[in-house]
């Protein structure tokens, strides 16, 4: 209590700080229009002009130019200034004029509504994937009613074609230039209880019909394992063709996904991945293990 004639102290109170998260990074172009970009790059380079003058004699603003290497597709007046200021022969212009309209082509993942760089599109590109699943069935081999069960338990808003562009998806393992996959699954993915247990058996004969074809790799990570650091979440490692061949990593989280590019940063997830498969089951001993699983999994549906 104050004395006599003194006013009374407020209360102290506790301030807290909240963080404000930084923007989540996103790709802004396609692998086809990065690629594209870098070698309109390679040759102002080889021609030994820098931004500045570029910018000069094009009359493209430096900014500009500078999007326009890094992905953002020019106008076709522009790639033709670019390509004469350059110094590149006009019988050598038809093949990037071609590659520009090949670029500005709308991708099936358009056809659902989804924006030009939506993972489906950043995807398709790439020549193979490398995937350590911490919690559920890697999108890549999940089956539609597996995909449903999941979609209903989740909280999260999903596209009303998710299905559909999952399964889309899909059919780059398997296309006339199938990608290689590796797929390492922790234990727990396949242990989880769902409505239906003929979901997950359906799910599991899936993996394992997969796992037969040439392109595809399968690893389950058991319990066994122990601490390891795949334990702090899920990630993909995906490889871009050649002749400059890019590494991205996805590590999707409950807000979305980032995406990492940054040459040590995808380093250490490469190394990690390595470690993991080098902890994981053979291909051939996870496929022995997904058999027994199968059997032990009873064939009535679950109380969920």
């Amino acid at each position: 209590m104050a004395p006599p004639g003194r006013p009374a102290t407020p209360p102290r109170t506790h301030r807290i700080h909240l963080m404000t998260p930084e923007p989540r990074p996103k790709l802004e172009h396609t692998y086809q229009q990065r690629q594209f970009g870098r070698s309109l790059r390679n040759l102002r380079e080889h021609a030994r002009i820098d931004t500045t003058e570029a910018a000069l004699r094009t009359k493209i603003d430096v900014d500009k130019l500078n999007r326009i290497e890094r992905g953002q597709p020019p106008t076709h007046h522009e790639l033709t200034t670019i390509l004469d200021t350059y110094g590149l022969l006009y019988d050598d212009w038809q093949p990037y004029i071609h590659q520009l309209d090949h670029n500005r082509q709308r991708g099936w993942w358009r056809t659902h509504g989804l924006p030009r760089t939506h993972f489906a599109g950043i995807e398709h590109d790439a020549t193979t994937v490398r995937e350590y699943q911490l919690g559920l069935i890697p999108e890549p081999l999940q089956t539609e009613p597996y995909i449903r069960a999941i979609l209903a338990a989740s909280r999260r808003p999903h596209h009303a074609h998710e299905s559909a562009i999952r399964l889309r998806r899909q059919q780059r393992l398997t296309d006339h230039n199938p990608r290689h996959y590796h797929a390492i699954i922790d234990e727990a993915a396949l242990t989880i209880p769902l409505p239906d247990n003929r979901i997950m058996r359906d799910q599991l004969r899936h993996i394992l019909a997969m796992a037969a074809l040439p392109n595809i790799t399968i690893q389950i990570l058991p319990r066994s394992a122990g601490p390891h650091g795949g334990r702090k979440g899920s990630f993909q490692l995906l490889t871009f063709p050649a002749p400059e061949t890019d590494v991205l990593l996805r590590i999707p989280h409950v807000g979305g996904e980032i995406y990492v590019d940054n040459q040590d940063d995808t380093a250490t997830a490469r190394h990690l991945f390595d470690h993991l498969t080098a902890l994981a089951l053979s291909p051939e001993a996870s496929r022995r293990w997904i058999d027994e699983h199968l059997r032990a999994v009873s064939p009535r549906p679950a109380a969920w």
